[in-house]
Order: structure tokens, then sequence, then C-alpha cells
């Protein structure tokens, strides 16, 4: 815990009051200040985030050592549940058996395939997540009498989900990968700023009367999103 902690800082004068900080997913740490916000004031903030930080960024060091091998018996999430992989011998010229699927308990990958593994399972998960989320979508709509302008599926890793200034709705395949009600608390949360754009009362208010624990998604999301990567 005495490991010193670096970061990038970034001065704004549009920026009255508050410091942020952030831990990308990449593992950087980002400091947000007013423009004239003086340096000792900024290490008094570190300082009394140190713990916070520190857990911050075990879960990037973590998420890195958990970069998947794709060998045989490796755990892989779906819907919050987990799947070991099964790699299996299939000729070249079997067209009937699939790269890469999952039956009622493995993830089956094929021999011949497996240099490429990587790549299957992002687009297997893409292809996955596209499904779910939109059925999600429109169930939310219907609920909500709020229609989005499009759904897609994102490649990003900084970011869960996030609304445009012309609600389009964009996704993270990774989501796919966690329990269905914590999907739903990120489509609602995006659902929600088609309404607000910030994180204001009402906004919190949308989330609560359609999802009432949506702070035990919120959690779970903190704590395990480092988990939802291959």
């Amino acid at each position: 815990m005495g490991e010193q902690i670096h970061y990038e800082l970034v001065r704004s004068r549009k920026r009255k009051k508050t410091i942020s900080l952030q831990v990308r997913r990449d593992g950087i740490v980002i400091v947000q200040t007013p423009y004239h916000t003086a340096k000792s004031e900024i290490d008094h903030l570190i300082e009394a985030k140190k713990s916070w930080l520190h857990k911050r960024l075990y879960e990037h060091r973590e998420r890195k050592r958990g970069d998947k091998s794709f060998i045989g018996g490796e755990a892989f999430l779906y819907l919050g549940d987990s799947y070991p992989l099964f790699v299996i011998d299939a000729g070249g010229d079997d067209v009937q058996t699939p790269p890469l699927a999952l039956s009622e308990r493995f993830f089956l990958l094929r021999r011949d395939h497996a240099s490429e593994a990587r790549r299957l399972f992002v687009e297997w998960y893409r292809d996955r997540a596209l499904k779910h989320i939109r059925e999600r979508v429109l169930h939310f709509s219907s609920a909500l009498d709020s229609f989005p302008r499009g759904v897609r599926i994102s490649n990003a890793t900084c970011r869960w989900g996030s609304c445009s200034a012309d609600n389009r709705l964009f996704f993270s395949w990774r989501l796919v990968m966690a329990p269905p009600q914590v999907i739903d608390y990120v489509v609602l949360h995006e659902f929600a700023h088609m309404h607000e754009k910030n994180h204001s009362r009402r906004f919190w208010n949308i989330m609560e009367t359609v999802l009432p624990d949506y702070n035990h998604y919120k959690r779970w999301l903190r704590e395990n999103g480092h988990l939802l990567t291959v």
C-alpha cells in the first residue's frame, strides 16, 4: 500500500471548484482540476483517496493478469455464468462443426482454429451482446415509452454504455459477460440519459422507479467489471 501513485493531471479553465479522480480501464489515473488548483491540494486528495486508488489499480493488474490463454479448462463468462473451454479435434474439411460454440456446459473451440481464438471469442460475444441488448432495449422502450435512435455494440474498454446527444445508445460487447440484471442496469442507465444527460436527482429517480435495487448492480459492476475481459 506504500506504492507511489502516478497520475496524469488535466487542468481546466471551465472547471470551477471540484477535483475529480478517475482510473481508466487501461490503468491510467486521471486527475481533473480547476486551472489554478495548488499541487498541495491535489497531493492531499491523492493521499486521502489512496486506498480507493490502490484498489482500482489492483483490479487493473488483475485484469491484465487475467488475459486469456485459450487453453482447455480455462473459464469464460457469459451472462454471469462460467463455462470451461474444451479444445476439440475436427478435420479441416468439417464444415458442420463451428470454430467456436457454446454447449449447455462448455465452450467448444476447434483445435485447427486455436490460433484465432481471441478473435472468435470477441466476434461471438459481440453477436450475443447485440441480440441480448436489443431485446432489453425493446423491453425498456415499452416500459418507458422511450425509443432510442439506434443501438450499437462497441469495443469500448472504459465505458460500459453511453448515450449520444441525439439519443443513440452504445454498449460494450464485454457487458454480455455480466449477469442479466447487471446488463439491465447499464441499459436502463443509458435510457435514463435519454431524459437527463447528467446524473441529476431526476436521473436517479428514473433509475429507482424502474429498478429499485439498481445500487446493488451498480456495485457489482464496480467490484467485478475488471473480470469481464478476454
